[in-house]
Order: C-alpha cells, then sequence, then structure tokens
C-alpha cells in the first residue's frame, strides 16, 4: 500500500489564468484543490498547528477568510480579461514573491483602432472615437518601433492605484475631480515587436455596444486632458511626488460568510455586450517584454494616439514571467505553467507537475528555519550563561572591590568595610 507523502510541499509555482477571472478566484480555487489532495497534507498538518500555536499566543481571535487554508498569494495580478502567467507562491513561498513583482514580463497583446473606452480596454464603454483611414501596417510599424527603451507611462484611470486614499477606478465611477493631476511613472521596455496587423474585415474583434453618456464623456475627457498635460511636462519637472497621502479605514465585509459558489460570482467578470458585428477598424498583435509597473492598457491607447487616432486593447496574454510560460511544450530552459485543465482532471495529473515545480524551488530555497532556532537558542544559552558567571564575579564577569565605590554617590556615609577587614 501506497503511503501518504510525508514531506512538506511549498514554494513557488505558476497557473495559467483563464480570461474571466479575477486573479483572487484563481487563488481560491487553488486552495480549495490544494486543501483536499495528499500531496499538500503535510502543509496543511503543519498549518495548522501554526495557526493553533498563534492563537493561543495571541489574545485576539483571529478571524480568518474560510477559503484561505494555505498562506497563499500571487506575484502580479492580471486583469479579468487576461490569461496567461500567474505566478503563485504556498507556504515559505509568499516570501519571494517580491521577486516576481520586479522581474521582466512578456505579454502578447492585440490593440484595436479607432475608438477608447473608460478601461482602455473592450471591457468598458466607449467614451471617444477616431478615424482610422491613415493608419497602414507601415504607421504601426514605425510607431511600435518607438516604443523600446526607458519612458514614462501614465497608468489607466480604471486601475487601483490610490490618490489621497481613493482609488483611481473610484474617481473614474463617481466622476469625481481627481485632488491632483495624474502621476507618471518610469517604465521600459526591451522588446516591442508588430507580430500581425488586421486589415479591417480581416478579424473578429468587436467593440463594446454599451456607449458612456455625454456626462461621463465629459468627465473622462476632462480627466484625460490632466494625464495629457501630465506627460507632456514630465520632460521638465520630472515625476510630482505623493504629497497628501491618507489612509481610508477598510469597510469590514461580510464576504467570508457567503458560500463559495457566491463568492467565485463576484470573482468571475464576462465580457460586456458586444457589437453585433466585427469592428470595422484595423488591428494590431503586438508582443511586449516590459519591466514592473506597466500598464499593457495605456499603451493601447498610447500607441492609438501615436497612430493618428484612438486604441483599445481587445485580448491580453501573459506569455512569460521568470522562467515560466503557457507554451506547451515549453521552450529550453522554461517551464510549463499549470493549467485548469490540468485542475479539472484531479491530483493524478496536476499533482506531479505542481510537485516537480516546488520541489525545483525547494532545491535552491532550502528551509533554514529549523538550523536558524536552533542557532539562536544556542546563542541565548550562552548570553545567559556568561551573564551568570559575570554576576558571581567568575570568568566573563568582573569582580568589583569595595575600594572602587567606597563613598560613590555617598559623601556623608560611613565607609563601608569588607568583611575581611580588620576592625577600625
Amino acid at each position: 500500500m501506497a503511503q501518504p507523502p510525508t514531506k512538506i510541499l511549498e514554494g513557488v509555482f505558476a497557473v495559467s489564468k483563464p480570461p474571466s477571472l479575477s486573479s483572487a478566484q484563481v487563488l481560491r480555487d487553488l486552495q480549495h484543490h490544494f486543501a483536499e489532495s495528499k500531496l499538500f497534507a503535510p502543509l496543511l498538518d503543519r498549518t495548522k498547528k501554526d495557526e493553533d500555536e498563534k492563537s493561543r499566543q495571541s489574545r485576539k481571535r483571529r478571524r480568518r477568510d474560510t477559503d484561505q487554508v494555505f498562506k497563499m498569494g500571487h506575484g502580479g495580478t492580471l486583469d479579468p480579461l487576461a490569461t496567461g502567467v500567474l505566478i503563485v507562491g504556498i507556504g515559505r513561498g509568499t516570501k519571494h514573491l517580491l521577486e516576481f513583482l520586479s522581474c521582466k514580463k512578456t505579454y502578447e497583446t492585440v490593440v484595436l483602432f479607432g475608438k477608447t473606452t473608460d478601461s482602455y480596454d473592450v471591457m468598458g464603454k466607449v467614451v471617444a472615437e477616431a478615424p482610422t483611414g491613415d493608419i497602414t501596417r507601415a504607421v504601426v510599424e514605425n510607431q511600435v518601433a518607438k516604443f523600446t527603451g526607458k519612458m514614462k507611462q501614465i497608468p489607466p484611470m480604471y486601475s487601483a492605484i490610490k490618490i489621497d486614499g481613493m482609488k483611481l477606478y473610484d474617481y473614474a465611477r463617481s466622476g469625481k475631480e481627481l485632488p491632483r493631476e495624474l502621476e507618471s511613472r518610469e517604465i521600459e521596455i526591451t522588446e516591442c515587436s508588430l507580430l500581425d496587423y488586421y486589415e479591417p474585415g480581416s478579424h473578429d474583434f468587436r467593440w463594446p455596444a454599451e456607449q458612456a453618456g455625454e456626462e461621463e464623456k465629459a468627465v473622462f475627457q476632462k480627466l484625460m486632458r490632466g494625464a495629457e498635460d501630465t506627460k507632456k511636462s514630465v520632460g521638465t519637472q520630472g515625476e510630482h511626488g505623493s504629497a497628501n497621502s491618507s489612509t481610508k479605514t477598510p469597510v469590514k465585509s461580510n464576504q467570508n460568510n457567503l458560500p463559495r459558489h457566491e463568492k467565485a460570482a463576484m470573482h468571475i467578470h464576462h465580457l460586456p455586450t458586444q457589437e453585433s458585428s466585427p469592428a470595422d477598424a484595423p488591428a494590431a498583435r503586438i508582443r511586449l517584454t516590459v519591466s514592473s509597473g506597466f500598464y499593457v492598457r495605456s499603451f493601447a491607447y498610447d500607441l492609438g494616439i501615436a497612430c493618428g487616432s484612438y486604441g483599445t486593447m481587445a485580448s491580453l496574454i501573459r506569455s512569460q514571467q521568470a522562467d515560466f510560460t503557457t507554451a506547451q511544450p515549453p521552450p529550453e530552459g522554461l517551464v510549463s505553467a499549470l493549467t485548469y485543465e490540468d485542475l479539472e482532471a484531479g491530483e493524478e495529473v496536476w499533482g506531479p507537475k505542481v510537485s516537480s515545480m516546488l520541489e525545483t524551488w525547494i532545491e535552491s530555497h532550502p528551509d533554514t528555519s529549523v538550523q536558524e532556532r536552533h542557532h539562536e537558542q544556542r546563542q541565548s544559552h550562552k548570553r545567559d550563561f556568561r551573564g551568570h558567571r559575570g554576576f558571581l564575579g567568575k570568568g566573563g564577569g568582573s569582580k568589583r572591590s569595595w575600594n572602587n565605590h567606597k563613598n560613590e554617590n555617598r559623601p556623608n556615609a560611613r565607609p563601608r568595610r569588607n568583611s575581611s577587614s580588620p576592625e577600625a
């Protein structure tokens, strides 16, 4: 009979995110599959023991998300529309996710020319449009070649970046005026290549059917004028500091009490209703290798402006991040990300793949916590022992004679005598 696994598996691996799901929902799905598996039973046992120990030491009772079985996080959010590599850390691996936030990433995106939306992608409402008659393959190639090197980028209005404690997309949704201009960010593009160019009528990319109202369009145009003014002033003034930052008190939520399927429904974002026919506009498929902090949606908007029109992101794939890729089979030196098809096939399919990725990670990141704890205990015992010897006046301590402190801070006191001194 096969023995259950006893080795604790933890570290970093990658999953290929399907469309429409939020990155947070991907983590919930992984938690669900892993919690019932044999592969992660040892980690689950250790996690429960750690939580019990923390509960005993803490006066306050910790409230945990019922879906948060393991300590887990991801190394870079993907929008619901996007697909591809999502780096996941589990157990000790969560402490190393910052390494992946700062690493370079490769994307393949489709830019649809002629209109823009409030979110810069086809998930939003159309807020502006412009002719595309002058856009050709040569024009796009010429402009794409300019998007390499270090440059400044304005984040999209629909993003989680905060200004004075409020997220940008909350300003966009409420129509509130920004308290100050959007700040540009320095990013770097090491590759920007045109993979395909689609003439009008030769593709199936479509515009969202919903048009923004006139008031929404006016607010958006005002915000974008501010962004363009910021972009123009970057060369002479540099980036603005984030002064007057404040924090908002988080709103307590009872989502933890919801059933799993209801939570999942809150993190599934399907494409909005699209126009009945493909867009009568050119489109381009582009590959980008970029630094951290890069927004592909902003790139789509900027490329549209550079080509004399507007641009909207119609699709997005993160094809590579660090050593993980969506390619099947992977190129030499890379590892294919776990897929949702693997998860749905059961542990006998996804187990060996996840185990291989985590085993590789553990080899290069050995667990030193046990040795560190033993070392600290030894050092603590040494300190206590030395202090004890010093107190007795032996070994590392220094014995003070009565003469050394005679009359010390006692100007009017009678001299104290040692028990071995002769009687006065």
